[in-house]
């Protein structure tokens, strides 16, 4: 029988993290057309965008050697996003994906949203959304990256200010 570190391979991850960046443009799609959305996308878009990201992250350690309890543990990385791009950075992210600063600026503003789950339960007060012409063109690019690394399909798209 198969245990967990020969079944969660990189590109399953990769996988996943399609399906969820993916279904976060689709609901983009669908309610950005709706009024009242016309400058933020609704959130379940943005929390899907951000788990398709960190899915992204743990494909690309878990093709450079992390294992799964490491990507699991809350101790090394959990859900930590910024602990999964800095292991990243660390082993080569930066050789296969250019961050740039809207990137990170997409990155850091929906670490911010997600803070003590933000992003899953309502909290009441200001938030900061980062607008989807920055979300969208980092999920994808990130994962257009690493899929390519890894040995995965990934989106068939461009986006024109990132050539």
């Amino acid at each position: 029988m198969n245990d967990d570190e020969d079944r969660t391979t990189a590109i399953g991850l990769a996988r996943f993290a399609y399906e969820y960046i993916d279904a976060a443009m689709l609901v983009d799609e669908q309610h950005g057309a709706r009024p009242g959305f016309e400058m933020v996308s609704p959130t379940p878009a943005y929390f899907l965008a951000l788990h398709g990201i960190e899915l992204t992250l743990k494909s690309y350690l878990r093709h450079k050697g992390v294992t799964v309890r490491e990507l699991r543990s809350p101790k090394d990385f959990g859900h930590d996003l910024r602990a999964c791009y800095r292991k990243a950075k660390e082993l080569g992210l930066r050789t296969v994906f250019k961050m740039r600063a809207d990137d990170m600026r997409a990155m850091l503003m929906l670490l911010d949203l997600n803070e003590y789950q933000g992003l899953r339960y309502i909290r009441t007060g200001f938030k900061r959304f980062p607008s989807w012409a920055i979300v969208e063109p980092f999920a994808v690019r990130l994962h257009q990256a690493v899929a390519a690394e890894v040995g995965y399909k990934s989106f068939n798209v461009s986006f024109l200010a990132y050539q």
